[in-house]
């Protein structure tokens, strides 16, 4: 079947990797699919089948879910879901190409896929190593190469049956919004999202953390292969000891912070508890040193 619309509407998406995370594709697959576009008489798209990435998806051991210690009757069955990550060592171009989401989308609209595979895009930061560059990338950004699997137990207790699993990559350079983003966007099940971003907590080797906040994972602790948690509303567990803050540090640090007049105006104030033997120097002196500074913390 010839659909002479279809190059135009793949042209027209939006094939700019942005961060937070895309997609590999086999470039086997992606080779015979672009030389389809280039047929003057328009593209047959059932020439092609569905997409083939079993030669480029990482087959990891499985990894089971498990609740226990958490207050979760035994009869509720958890939904395993899987997203899979590249084989480490694969040659970008000759093994694999990445595409954008909007592309991965349009893609799935005309073709089925045997593997879904995530790569993770990031700002190039203080740091990062261990990361490489593709087409099609915006500026700044890189393609994160340290990447590991998590398995994350979500836990509505509201209604227990939608308790899900998945086993998904993570870059321990992602930030909470971008990984929530990528995870909400996995879960084969409808979801509260804004309820659990509001109070849902994450659970993990003895740490209780809001599922909120800006930090990147590996400053939170997530840097390796763990299970994961996420609880709305909260679970209880006796072995949770810790709990990490991820946002409010900002907010304090400007709690913290006088502006300019105010502390004149502290200064004034204390001045006129004080004799005039103890001052040891004059308002209008001290306001030229505020003036020569950015700011004054007290």
């Amino acid at each position: 079947m010839f659909d002479n619309q279809f190059s135009k509407g793949f042209y027209s998406v939006n094939s700019t990797i942005q961060e937070g995370y895309a997609y590999a594709i086999s470039s086997k697959w992606f080779r015979n699919f672009k030389t389809l576009l280039m047929n003057p008489n328009g593209v047959d798209i059932s020439k092609i089948g569905s997409i083939q990435n079993h030669n480029i998806y990482d087959t990891i051991y499985e990894i089971d879910p498990k609740l226990d210690g958490f207050l979760i009757p035994e009869q509720y069955k958890i939904n395993f879901h899987r997203v899979f990550k590249l084989i480490p060592g694969l040659i970008y171009c000759q093994d694999y190409e990445i595409v954008s989401i909007d592309v991965w989308k349009f893609l799935k609209m005309y073709y089925n896929a045997d593997y879904e595979v995530i790569v993770f895009v990031t700002k190039v930061l203080p740091g990062l190593k261990n990361y490489s560059f593709c087409d099609n990338l915006e500026e700044g950004l890189c393609v994160c190469n340290e990447i590991f699997y998590l398995v994350l137990v979500i836990v509505e207790l509201d209604d227990k049956s939608k308790l899900l699993a998945i086993k998904m990559p993570a870059c321990p350079w992602m930030d909470l919004n971008k990984f929530r983003t990528f995870l909400f966007s996995n879960t084969e099940y409808e979801l509260d999202w804004q309820k659990f971003i509001n109070h849902g907590h994450l659970y993990y080797d003895g740490k209780k953390v809001p599922f909120k906040g800006n930090k990147l994972l590996k400053d939170m602790g997530i840097t390796k292969e763990t299970q994961i948690i996420l609880s709305c509303p909260n679970l209880t567990f006796e072995d949770i000891e810790e709990e990490i803050e991820t946002d409010g540090e900002e907010q304090q640090v400007q709690q913290d912070l006088h502006t300019k007049q105010e502390f004149l105006e502290i200064l004034e104030q204390n001045m006129k508890h004080q004799s005039n033997e103890l001052i040891l120097k004059s308002q209008q002196e001290i306001q030229q040193s505020l003036e020569q500074n950015d700011f004054f913390q007290v």
